[in-house]
């Protein structure tokens, strides 16, 4: 009971750093969208950045998914010494992997941003590589910060590994705030890269006592080779995911100006909600998920499966539905003020719709995966990532001609419920009947009482006069998404939704320490 009980705690700790984290990036966003709009300026940062972000998140998916059990098991067989030996002679190798990547891509920077980028004029493909160049600089930081996060994973020093988002928040806010006046977007570049520096310097004080860095280099290192050879499938994974995501940008790229920084803006809003909502959710499902799959308890999982459903759709089904009716508010509150006016506004609205009507897809896809890994499968998500990516070029291709950037974002959503689809066939494949049926009647129900939310808060969008100013638009999306909620929640329980009963209650006692 103890153990259950500590658990539940340090992950409900971890959460709350995570949410404090995804809340100071969108402060972050709020004060770029302030200075810099959905300009020319903002467009070369979102770009120079997601191309900056390719090598990282490739390291990341490499070094996250293998050197944790890989240094957890030398630990306990070899000692603490031949462990930090390893785990030295890693991120060693690591760093100057990174440091000859940021060498290529920073001789290579011009021609990648042509290929990529191919709308983009001359003026805003110059000042992209600047900023791509000056991002780059910081990339052995970066990853050398990575190695050490997942260092303190590995020793369940969960909260210090979570605080790296920190700095990059902040970093960018001093810069735009303090020195985008004199120096443009290339403040927000320099502010990447001290964030970069400042990430890895934050982690090193939890080393101390149980670390000791020995300044090695060898390339003969057969775990080394053993961490590499585990991390294939991972890496082309995520490289895939990020693919995705470049190309969606590639294609914004020769649309209206401003349309990159509007689908930029309006993702990260779906990132937060993500953030926010979905991952407590995930996070105390798949700690019991995580032990039926060690214990092969078959229609345990099934039951966490049909919970987890139910439970994201009774979370996530509102939310998506008073966004989509006060997109425009939701843009105003979040961004409008400075350089970033109401053209902006009305763009940035329109791709938070068909985004965010993707959300509830995400979340499904993102546990189902975990089920996945939970079983020690990760060929079925890498396959069902690639048909993802297929779906979501060619729809790119289609929609893109008559939607022009909502088009791209609905394609995005398109592409994340055939995922779902696709990867709930291949769990009926595994498992036979996964018992959809009896969620049938709760579903329903909460689908009823979303339409009667969705009902009253387009009332009250159109009772209530249209306002600016953010504090008179927070009372105006506070009114309207409020009553709509409470409406909502009067709805399940009149109706008598048993999975609202069943969450709280299982919240309830994971926090007692029952399991």
């Amino acid at each position: 009971m103890a153990r259950s009980q500590k658990v539940f705690k340090a992950t409900m700790l971890v959460t709350v750093v995570v949410i404090l984290s995804k809340l100071s990036g969108f402060i972050r966003d709020m004060t770029l969208a302030a200075y810099f709009g959905t300009g020319i300026e903002n467009d070369a940062y979102v770009s120079a950045y997601s191309l900056f972000y390719l090598p990282v998140l490739l390291f990341t998916s490499c070094i996250s998914a293998t050197l944790i059990p890989l240094y957890v098991q030398e630990r306990e067989q070899q000692g603490l010494d031949r462990s930090n030996h390893f785990a030295s002679n890693t991120i060693n190798l690591f760093a100057l992997a990174a440091l000859v990547i940021s060498a290529l891509f920073y001789a290579l920077a011009r021609p990648l941003v042509r290929i990529i980028y191919v709308g983009f004029d001359a003026e805003k493909a110059a000042l992209t590589v600047k900023l791509v160049r000056i991002m780059l600089l910081s990339l052995v930081f970066n990853i050398t910060s990575v190695s050490v996060a997942s260092l303190l994973n590995a020793t369940e020093k969960y909260v210090a590994a979570q605080l790296t988002g920190f700095p990059l928040n902040f970093s960018v806010i001093a810069a735009a705030v303090f020195f985008s006046r004199r120096y443009g977007i290339a403040a927000v570049g320099w502010g990447v890269f001290a964030a970069n520096i400042l990430q890895l310097l934050i982690l090193v004080p939890f080393l101390r006592g149980w670390f000791t860095y020995t300044p090695v280099i060898d390339f003969g290192d057969k775990r080394f080779h053993r961490l590499v050879q585990l991390a294939g499938p991972a890496l082309l994974a995520m490289g895939i995911s990020e693919l995705n995501h470049m190309i969606d940008h590639a294609l914004a790229s020769g649309l209206n100006p401003g349309d990159i920084s509007a689908m930029s803006y309006a993702y990260r809003l779906v990132q937060f909600v993500q953030g926010v909502l979905l991952l407590p959710l995930t996070t105390i499902m798949f700690s019991k998920l995580s032990k039926l799959a060690a214990s092969r308890d078959t229609d345990g999982m099934l039951d966490v499966l049909r919970r987890s459903v139910l439970v994201i759709a009774l979370v996530i089904l509102p939310i998506v539905t008073i966004a989509v009716v006060l997109s425009t508010d939701v843009i105003k509150f979040a961004y409008m003020r400075g350089a970033f006016g109401m053209d902006s506004v009305r763009v940035t609205a329109g791709v938070l719709v068909f985004y965010i009507i993707g959300v509830l897809a995400f979340g499904l896809r993102d546990f189902m995966n975990r089920m996945f890994h939970a079983m020690q499968d990760t060929r079925t998500p890498f396959r069902v990532s690639c048909l993802v990516v297929a779906t979501n070029i060619v729809l790119n291709l289609i929609l893109r001609i008559f939607m022009g950037a909502n088009g791209l974002a609905l394609a995005t959503s398109i592409a994340g419920y055939t995922g779902t689809v696709v990867l709930l066939f291949q769990l009926r494949k595994r498992f036979g009947l996964l018992g959809l049926r009896a969620m049938l009647p709760d579903f329903l129900k909460i689908a009823v009482s979303t339409l009667a939310a969705a009902a009253v808060c387009l009332a009250m969008h159109r009772a209530l006069p249209e306002v600016f100013g953010m504090g008179r638009v927070f009372l105006r999306l506070a009114a309207c998404s409020g009553v709509s909620l409470a409406v909502y929640f009067v709805c399940c329980l009149a109706l008598r939704v048993g999975t609202l009963r069943t969450f709280a209650a299982d919240v309830l006692r994971r926090g007692r320490g029952v399991k």
